[in-house]
């Protein structure tokens, strides 16, 4: 949860590129709610069967403890319905920092 934290220290800047941050996690709901009230500038959106993390194509086969199916750690940009950028780190553990988001943002969706 430290990439959220990350995010949510930084929604002053995603705001002001009018730009919303959504979080897809494997958590059900009760516990994607209780994530949602940590961090309130981001949407948590709960997946607990995969259905949405299986359409886009970002599932780590046998990465989860117990060797369960899991999320890829995956950073899509998508404007009007269309994806702009994504990262997919190599390493499943790391993350794309805000300050590196915020960089992809300025060259993928460049304002007028």
């Amino acid at each position: 949860m430290i990439e959220l934290g990350e995010l949510e220290s930084r929604q002053q800047d995603f705001a002001s590129l009018k730009v919303r941050v959504f979080a897809i996690s494997n958590d059900d709901v009760e516990t994607a709610k209780l994530t949602q009230e940590k961090f309130p500038h981001l949407t948590i959106i709960s997946d607990s069967q995969q259905a949405l993390a299986k359409a886009l194509m970002v599932i780590h086969a046998s990465a989860a403890p117990g060797g369960k199916d899991t999320n890829a750690p995956t950073t899509f940009l998508v404007k009007d319905g269309t994806v702009r950028w994504m990262f997919r780190p190599d390493r499943f553990l790391e993350r794309l920092p805000a300050v590196d988001l915020l960089t992809a943002i300025d060259k993928a969706l460049p304002r007028p």
